[in-house]
């Protein structure tokens, strides 16, 4: 069975306020499990991937904070058809809870 590739990119990411509808989506420097929907720019079809996003900066990032950079690391054969430098994407955590634009891809 072969491997999934593997991404990992820095994007900019705003939450949206917790409500009674919308889990609370705090995020810091140690990685969460959320799941990304990205879109593809040449089909306009949306796909949904699991990732760990993280924080760069050392305060936590809540809702209502500016815009701050994290680390998003996913896996999937087809993940760069879906983020790609300039894309959006949302963010789930059993409902949509933000939304980012990636920055740049980081190479390991």
């Amino acid at each position: 069975m072969a491997d999934m590739k593997r991404y990992k990119y820095q994007a900019l990411v705003t939450l949206y306020a917790g409500s009674d509808r919308r889990p609370d989506a705090r995020l810091g420097p140690a990685p969460r499990r959320m799941v990304l929907r990205g879109r593809n720019p040449e089909t306009s079809r949306s796909q949904l991937f699991t990732a760990l996003v993280s924080c760069d900066d050392d305060r936590p990032f809540r809702p209502g904070s500016p815009q701050l950079l994290v680390t998003l690391r996913l896996a999937g054969d087809d993940a760069a058809n879906y983020f790609d430098i300039g894309g959006h994407f949302d963010l789930w955590l059993g409902g949509r809870v933000g939304r980012g634009v990636i920055t740049r891809r980081l190479f390991v």
